[in-house]
């Protein structure tokens, strides 16, 4: 009986209950990229004219986006969470600009991301870090263990720069193509709950197309591959992403459109490195919901307003999310 034990070899019970506790009621299905989360946000590239670009100039776009969502288990600083509820509000600005470059009968740009977390709200059911040593029963003996745990944080998350925008224009049909780059510059702390960055690099790549027909009817199809580096605090390496995002929509006129837009996702390599200390997993998950946009005049110009709603159908070894955006867009 452990009230038998003398005080070392009893708290040692406790932790050693403690730990087999979270692998008992985490499933180990659940628990898959670093976080349960990545530099992809839900239907985040779903958009009307995805892969149409009307003309050389400096454009701005500003999205608030408010995510509510839960994991059953995920896996963050070396310390698993029986469960996971995250809430919230990202204001992103993305800046471009684009040149008119007749040698490629297209357009040629650049782009800038700014991110900054308005709030995030993070809450834990429960966790235990573990680590490699061993001991007399042959399990990992925790260092560090809690009973539940929240935390909200805001400020500045990773920037991401797009270095090229390629764009052409065939009559009905529009592609771009456009590389972003992640930087690890949001507030990271492995010991922490809430963190504002991934603190990893991402590669996003990104080729989109539209067709915009003559009776107004579209539909825009982007299609990304994005490759993840180590977290060289944790030594956990997230497997690569292969999303897709979709908008089919009619335009009723030039100034107000309507539609469905939604995603896919799939991860394509496992979880590896030595931080992924609950073995290898492939996320996936599926999302759908409304758009819509509206143009007015301001200023002498035209800014267009966008919203939508993803609702996740399913998801896999990630956040199983509710994400709206409200979205306003300017060329000078």
């Amino acid at each position: 009986m452990c009230h038998t034990l003398s005080p070392a070899r009893h708290r040692f019970c406790l932790q050693a209950l403690l730990l087999l506790a979270c692998f008992v009621f985490v499933p180990r299905q659940s628990l898959a990229v670093e976080g349960g989360t990545s530099h992809y946000i839900q239907g985040a590239y779903g958009d009307f004219l995805m892969g149409y670009i009307p003309a050389a100039g400096f454009y701005a776009r500003n999205d608030t986006i408010y995510q509510a969502g839960h994991i059953d288990g995920a896996l963050k600083g070396g310390r698993v969470y029986a469960g996971l509820d995250v809430h919230s509000v990202v204001n992103l600005t993305k800046l471009t600009y684009m040149f008119d470059v007749p040698a490629m009968n297209g357009f040629l740009g650049v782009g800038l991301g700014v991110p900054v977390i308005v709030n995030l709200h993070v809450s834990g059911d429960a966790s235990a870090t573990y680590s490699s040593r061993s001991n007399p029963t042959g399990l990992p003996l925790p260092d560090q263990k809690s009973i539940g745990g929240s935390g909200n944080r805001g400020g500045l998350s990773d920037l991401f720069f797009m270095p090229v925008i390629a764009g052409w224009n065939f009559g009905e049909c529009h592609i771009a193509v456009m590389p972003i780059v992640f930087l690890p510059t949001g507030y990271y702390n492995p010991s922490k709950l809430t963190n504002l960055g991934m603190n990893y690099f991402s590669f996003d790549g990104n080729v989109a197309f539209t067709w915009l027909s003559k009776s107004n009817l579209e539909l825009s199809i982007n299609t990304g591959y994005m490759i993840n580096t180590e977290n060289p605090d944790t030594h956990y390496l997230s497997g690569n992403l292969l999303h897709v995002d979709w908008t089919a929509a009619y335009h009723f006129n030039p100034r107000f459109a309507l539609g469905a837009t939604g995603y896919l996702l799939t991860q394509t390599t496992p979880d590896t490195g030595s931080g992924a200390k609950l073995g290898s997993f492939e996320c996936s998950g599926t999302g759908i919901g409304p758009i819509a946009t509206c143009t007015i005049p301001v200023g002498g110009k035209d800014l267009m307003l966008i919203g939508k709603w993803i609702h996740d159908l399913g998801a896999r070894h990630s956040f199983l999310m509710d994400t709206v955006y409200a979205s306003f867009a300017i060329k000078f």
